[in-house]
């Protein structure tokens, strides 16, 4: 007699199973998606079984779900603070050398603690400039975003994002960095900076700009010594193994940032920041290696992962591989941390405005957006209490990517209501 219960329940929950993912089948086999590449995965972390596949062992270019694995090895590589740079005093002398911190006099962050030790610190400081050899740009890269503010240059030492900030009122000019204001001139010009140096332009009908400087060690003596009122000497030998490090900002404030607003500049020197902690140079492509072979190795589809933004076009994901990894993180860290750490639907980041029909958020997730491609990868909470993990990448689309973003809502607003 239990066998049978046990058959007949097996059946049931079989059966079941069968038409909530019928329900699925439909949508994701709709006109709608007929003429893109689509992937799909859903994961029970608690049960261990796949809920529902499609696509999913298939590589995509992901977009921005990049950040995802950027994340995962930054949480398990960094501590509970970001180290701003290595440095020693001798005598008056304050010698330091980069380690990738994108937060120095970021504007979206108020702590002034770097600022204040290297005012304070030494009559002048000697900055090893010997660490960083890689480009400034990453494989893959689109070669025109040298202009937009989402793409600056990556850098040892990051001053202000990277970004020049240019005001103009009538005919007058102020520059931060105040070092680049004889640079920039007001006049009509196709392109707000020369490509090839440091030039920038403003033209008499806008007031504000914001444009990525090119890093040189010029740029970095002449504006820090401006910054900190005291001399800098540029040095080519690597700072002394005696060294300590200063720490700046809060690792989780970096990122929740990264993840809500998407951004690519904390991204990239995230992966600096955690080569910072290896031996060598600072290097992306040694902090993604370090993270292959000791975080990655059980996943069953390797990435082809070049960057930490996802800006790459040669970047290559699953949706099984992100689903992977988020399982890592769900069973690694606390559930309020990461929930607060990734965009809540509804509430915050780049799904503020979707995912709205309810009081509290249901969905806790990555978006990812580059041109004919539409990411998402995260939580999802049901309307039975599971808490599945999902990815759903979109590629190859030739449709208005806000259409695909609604459908993709329909979608997940199916799987919330059917699990």
């Amino acid at each position: 007699m239990k066998y049978f219960l046990i058959l007949f329940l097996s059946i049931i929950s079989s059966v079941h199973s069968f038409a909530q993912n019928e329900i699925i089948d439909k949508e994701i086999h709709s006109d709608f998606y007929k003429t893109q590449f689509t992937g799909l995965y859903i994961y029970n972390p608690e049960t261990k079984e796949e809920v529902y596949s499609y696509n999913a062992d298939k590589y995509f270019t992901p977009a921005s779900n990049t950040k995802i694995f950027t994340l995962y090895t930054a949480m398990k590589t960094l501590g509970d603070s970001i180290p701003a740079f290595k440095y020693k005093i001798l005598g008056d002398e304050l010698h330091i050398e980069g380690t990738g911190d994108p937060t120095f006099l970021n504007p979206i962050y108020k702590n002034t603690r770097v600022l204040d030790f290297l005012k304070n610190n030494g009559t002048k400081i000697v900055f090893h400039w010997n660490n960083f050899d890689e480009e400034s740009f990453l494989p893959g890269w689109t070669w025109d975003d040298f202009r937009k503010d989402y793409a600056p240059e990556r850098s040892q030492f990051p001053i202000h994002e990277n970004i020049v900030s240019i005001s103009r009122s009538g005919n007058s000019i102020s520059t931060f960095p105040a070092y680049f204001k004889d640079l920039t001139e007001i006049k009509e010009m196709p392109e707000p900076r020369n490509f090839y140096e440091n030039k920038f332009y403003i033209g008499n009908r806008k007031r504000y700009e914001k444009v990525p400087f090119i890093v040189n060690e010029d740029v970095i003596e002449k504006s820090l010594s401006q910054i900190v009122g005291k001399p800098v000497d540029m040095v080519k030998t690597n700072i002394s193994s005696d060294y300590k490090i200063y720490y700046s900002e809060k690792a989780d404030n970096i990122y929740k940032v990264m993840m809500e607003n998407s951004d690519n500049f904390l991204a990239e020197h995230l992966l600096l920041l955690i080569s910072s902690t290896l031996p060598g140079k600072l290097s992306a492509t040694e902090a993604i290696d370090y993270s292959r072979n000791n975080f990655l190795k059980g996943l069953k589809q390797q990435p082809e992962w070049y960057d930490g933004s996802g800006l790459s076009r040669y970047n290559l994901f699953t949706p099984q591989s992100f689903v992977q990894v988020l399982e890592k993180l769900y069973n690694e860290f606390p559930e309020e941390r990461l929930f607060s750490i990734f965009p809540n639907g509804g509430k915050t980041g780049t799904i503020k405005n979707r995912y709205r029909d309810t009081k509290e958020p249901y969905i806790f997730a990555k978006t990812g957006t580059l041109s004919h491609i539409v990411s998402l990868s995260g939580y999802i909470i049901t309307k039975s209490g599971k808490t599945l993990i999902f990815s759903l990448l979109n590629n190859n689309s030739t449709k208005d990517l806000t259409l695909v973003r609604n459908q993709n809502e329909k979608l997940l607003k199916l799987v919330r209501d059917n699990y």
